[in-house]
């Protein structure tokens, strides 16, 4: 039974175009940016960014993610002293943060788990849970800038061995110069 009047709010389908998704998780790889934000958090830099007077959250294209740390863009700052964020409560890489229903969906989940009862209870696990992942980040953050060390010493070691080779190779082709011209 097929009618042609209006949907009622009960019936309204899904929205076709899904919301714009600006987590890190969606961002293709960039190693200038992620080497910058290792910086950032193990050496921070607390002089805050140029403030632009912004009279609403900046839109911004997920194509362009992530915006570099140093971009006009960041405003707000972060939990990680040195990071600024587009967005208040917006992710690392920039744009906006979850949606309200993500977040009130975590809160719920994290409150059922960890059996809060009151608002004191709440606030220490949290301060606990982001000191927690706080150190995480520093210990993986360590741990990058010390495999960035070792890279950038073995391509300074295949720098000059790739220069080697070359002398040895124009070393080599003036002795078969010199062979062929005896032979001639």
């Amino acid at each position: 039974m097929s009618t042609n009047a209006p949907l009622t709010p009960i019936e309204d389908p899904e929205p076709t175009a899904p919301a714009i998704d600006y987590s890190p998780a969606t961002i293709t790889y960039d190693e200038h940016f992620e080497n910058h934000l290792m910086k950032a958090i193990l050496y921070p830099n607390d002089t805050p960014p140029v403030q632009h007077s912004l009279s609403s959250p900046p839109h911004i294209d997920p194509t362009t993610l992530p915006i570099p740390l140093n971009s006009a863009l960041r405003t707000h700052a972060s939990i990680i002293p040195g990071v600024y964020l587009t967005h208040e409560n917006g992710y690392h890489t920039g744009g906006p943060g979850p949606s309200p229903a993500t977040v009130n969906e975590f809160a719920s989940r994290f409150i059922a788990e960890h059996g809060i009862t009151d608002a004191g209870e709440l606030e220490r696990l949290v301060e606990e849970e982001i000191k927690k992942r706080l150190d995480i980040v520093m210990e993986r953050m360590r741990e990058r800038e010390e495999a960035v060390m070792k890279n950038e010493g073995i391509s300074r070691k295949v720098s000059e061995l790739e220069v080697q080779r070359r002398a040895e190779e124009r070393v080599l082709e003036r002795v078969r110069e010199e062979r062929g011209r005896r032979r001639g």
